[in-house]
């Protein structure tokens, strides 16, 4: 009996080695590894080289020979015998490499047939060619090593002096990071995901599950950041986060060369090896790789895409074709990512990430070959399951682009066991467990949450996050204000807020101070509704939205210089609404007390007003048509923030209702677009304006936002530039009721002088025009119309330390000033930088 099992256990290993084989791939003079070299069986199955030359045959076909061949390479066919487990294969260069031949159409068969793929695209791209699908998706992240590749021993280090090696002490690292390995992961997380597509809608992704090894709950902002794209056929390809021109799209012949490798067959269908690579040679590394291509349908059945740099990043997509419907359906993808041999430097997850050569200390002597960095690797693996396609579907058109069920983080073990399609072993299950542990021995989950809040402009307690926007603030009417305020969170509620402030000038003496309350009505629609009481000061003649995408900024640089306020006591009722996940609604009523706290009066019908009553309607929109977004248990975040983003608002003052004194309709509008240049310059258009029909005092009309201050001695006009303010522009020197004012800012290249000297220049240009009517209805302020326009360009020099900068500007048109330092503008710039 004991026999008997014996040959059943070991019967499977048996035909294991009968049937797989694994191997190296080298060049004959270097004996670097070879990667995404070809290696096909006599029986015609095909596998490429991984990034480290190495490569593993399993097939249920016995097999006798393997041809390998690679660019540039001479191919050899190797016979295999069952006795062979592992190959060493060394290649010898040709004559004639990629880089020598001089490609055109006519000499280069691959030319015709990417320009046969690109014409497909739309037949084969499911997300145009199909209706609808739907599938379950199990994607797990490690962080590790393999044990067996790092040695055990304990290091010894030396210092060099004087040409001799000098002991300095052991290193028990490897020793160590072996040891825990041997046990554990680095790290590890799994997601869960159910994902729908309906043509006409975007895609949506339900995360059912999701669990970080040591967090209460995921990194929500992390798992929205696109590791790998779902498709080869968009326009850009996204790999570790950053955008690459995709070899298939319509503008790839023009930064791409292809060539034919070979045909393998894939799932009975003869498919075309063709390689890519990047036509310029950059000081970033570009994206290479193998795309599988069928011959009958020229859809894409597999591609490899890979970045070789400082840091080595490989993405592999497998495809299942589907007889039904004539497409090649995408099953799984895999991302690793790794220390590479090449010098160049490389930007993953759209910049946040840089590498670039450090030159290393050549005192320092060490007698391992390999440190822990160069054996760790990330590994990113999505398996795609329950596959349905063109069967009806039904997306809510209010859903997120991605949507987090709210227990996602708290699915039970057999939850997890009935949709992981890659088994979790106990060394990943061990890797849980030691890293939960120290995560809580750290506090990790409350610095998250701490520094989550922080971005957002909130310090966070238990109940309640503070308002660091409310503590400190300067203006030239207050002098010194401070404050302080919050709004609850959600440990308080997740369906009801209370936020409140208060805030007291030292110059003005004056208190000022807000409360409120607001509720949930619909979760998945963000609708809330809120009541607020605010007695407060804001600038005069400001463009102002009620809806509109904020930024925490602890003190305004502008602020500085303003000295037209005007006073408020308001109560106000609003309703905010998601239309769609990238168009954003709000409704809101407002009434109350105004007073300018300047010298004027607004004379409406033979009155003159020194105080007022209003009564507003207001309705803002904030549509940013190619953002997405995630909804998640802590609320509404933005995972991709695409441009252009659109500001629009109407609102109608109501005379007579609660002793509103005025009638008039006001419309104000933001338009804001930016261009990202794949060699890091930036182009930002910013379009804004507005117009008042009807009577309306000058605290609601335009001072199109001005940043200048005509001070004496001229030293005194250096101040801090706005972020989008005509800085040559004296305050309320121009007022209007309608106007239209253009910013143009273009960002170049930063100028790498050192790793961390990295100056940056940026053009500036604004021009604005605008109209008033009934002037003499405004009294005791001067200013001008900006009827004949206004103009003004210059430079800014950034990041020359710690984030500042200068900048000049000049002034220019028919709204010039008659002596010239009164047209020019100095100005100190600051641009914060987090460093992810």
């Amino acid at each position: 009996m004991n026999k008997f099992l014996l040959i059943i256990l070991f019967f499977p290993a048996v035909i294991f080695s009968q049937t797989a084989i694994q191997g190296i791939v080298l060049d004959s003079k270097t004996n670097k590894p070879l990667p995404f070299a070809s290696v096909i069986t006599s029986t015609n199955f095909g596998a490429l080289t991984n990034v480290d030359g190495t490569f593993t045959i399993k097939t249920k076909s016995k097999f006798t020979t393997l041809k390998i061949s690679y660019i540039g390479y001479s191919s050899v066919i190797v016979p295999i015998s069952e006795k062979d487990k592992f190959i060493r294969v060394k290649l010898e260069q040709t004559v004639e490499s990629l880089n020598e031949i001089v490609i055109t159409a006519k000499e280069n068969p691959a030319i015709k047939l990417i320009k046969k793929v690109i014409a497909n695209t739309s037949k084969n791209n499911i997300e145009k060619a199909l209706n609808s699908f739907k599938f379950k998706a199990y994607n797990k992240i490690l962080v590790t090593a393999n044990p067996d590749s790092i040695r055990g021993n304990i290091d010894t280090i030396f210092v060099l002096k004087k040409g001799e090696k000098v002991f300095k002490k052991l290193d028990s690292n490897n020793y160590k990071f072996k040891k825990e390995l041997e046990k554990t992961h680095i790290y590890l997380t799994e997601k869960i995901s159910e994902f729908k597509f309906k043509k006409g809608s975007k895609k949506k992704e339900v995360v059912l599950a999701s669990r970080m090894a040591g967090l209460k709950q995921p990194l929500y902002e992390l798992l929205a950041i696109t590791i790998q794209d779902f498709s080869f056929y968009n326009e850009y390809y996204t790999l570790a986060g950053s955008r690459y021109i995709n070899p298939v799209s319509k503008n790839a012949l023009k930064h791409y060369s292809y060539k034919i490798l070979d045909t393998v067959t894939i799932q009975n269908k003869e498919t075309i090896m063709l390689y890519f690579r990047p036509t310029e040679t950059k000081e970033t590394v570009g994206l290479e790789g193998i795309l599988y291509i069928d011959s009958q349908n020229f859809g894409i059945a597999k591609g490899i895409a890979e970045l070789k740099a400082i840091v080595n990043v490989k993405a592999e997509q497998n495809y299942q074709y589907k007889p039904a419907q004539k497409i090649w359906f995408p099953t799984d993808q895999e991302i690793i990512i790794k220390k590479g041999e090449n010098k160049k430097n490389t930007n993953l997850f759209g910049g946040m990430v840089q590498f670039s050569t450090n030159k290393p200390n050549d005192s320092i002597v060490k007698t391992a070959k390999k440190d822990p960095s160069d054996v760790s690797y990330f590994s990113s693996k999505t398996i795609n399951s329950e596959i349905e396609i063109n069967k009806p579907i039904k997306i809510s058109n209010s859903a997120t682009t991605i949507k987090f069920e709210e227990n996602a983080h708290k699915k039970s073990t057999k939850f997890w066991n009935t949709y992981r399609t890659d088994s979790i072993t106990k060394r990943g299950k061990e890797t849980y467990i030691l890293l939960d542990s120290l995560a809580e021995k750290e506090g990790v989950n409350r610095k998250i949450n701490l520094a989550r809040n922080l971005l957002k402009g909130y310090y966070p307690t238990k109940y309640v996050n503070l308002n660091l926007g409310k503590i400190i603030n300067l203006n030239n009417y207050e002098g010194l204000r401070v404050g302080f305020g919050g709004i609850t969170n959600s440990s308080f509620s997740n369906k009801f807020k209370l936020e409140s402030y208060v805030a007291y000038g030292t110059k003005d003496k004056e208190f000022k101070y807000s409360y409120g309350a607001s509720v949930r009505f619909n979760k998945e629609s963000n609708t809330w509704f809120g009541i607020q009481h605010t007695n407060d000061i804001e600038e005069a003649a400001s463009l102002h939205f009620i809806k509109e995408n904020t930024s925490f900024s602890p003190i305004n640089p502008r602020n500085l210089n303003i000295s037209k306020f005007f006073n408020y006591k308001t109560y106000s009722a609003n309703i905010t609404h998601d239309i769609q996940p990238n168009l954003e609604a709000k409704i809101k009523f407002t009434t109350g007390k105004f007073k300018p706290l300047f010298n004027y009066q607004f004379i409406s019908e033979g009155e003159t007003y020194t105080n007022y009553n209003l009564s507003t309607a207001s309705i803002g929109i904030q549509y940013n048509p190619f953002s997405e977004y995630m909804n998640s248990p802590i609320g509404k975040l933005t995972i991709k923030n695409n441009f252009p983003q659109i500001t629009f608002q109407v609102s109608k003052s109501l005379k007579d209702i609660f002793e509103s004194d005025f009638d008039f309709t006001q419309i104000n509008f933001r338009i804001l677009h930016k261009i990202d240049r794949l060699r890091k310059a930036t182009t930002t258009f910013m379009l804004e304006g507005g117009a008042v029909f009807g009577d309306a005092p000058l605290t609601h009309l335009y001072n199109s936002t001005p940043n200048y201050t005509h001070k004496s001695p001229w030293i005194k006009r250096v101040t801090f530039a706005g972020k989008n303010s005509f800085e040559t522009m004296g305050y309320n020197e121009f007022i209007s009721d309608r106007y239209i004012a253009l910013h143009f800012k273009h960002d170049l290249k930063p100028i790498k002088i050192t790793n961390k000297f990295r100056p940056q220049f940026t053009f500036v240009s604004r021009a604005a025009v605008g109209a008033i009517d009934n002037k003499q209805f405004h009294t005791g302020i001067d200013f001008k119309s900006l009827k004949n326009g206004y103009y003004e360009s210059g430079l800014e020099l950034n990041g020359l330390f710690k984030g500042f900068g200068a900048s000049a500007f000049y002034r220019y048109g028919p709204n010039q000033n008659a002596k010239v330092s009164d047209n020019l503008a100095v100005k100190l710039t600051f641009k914060l930088n987090l460093g992810f």
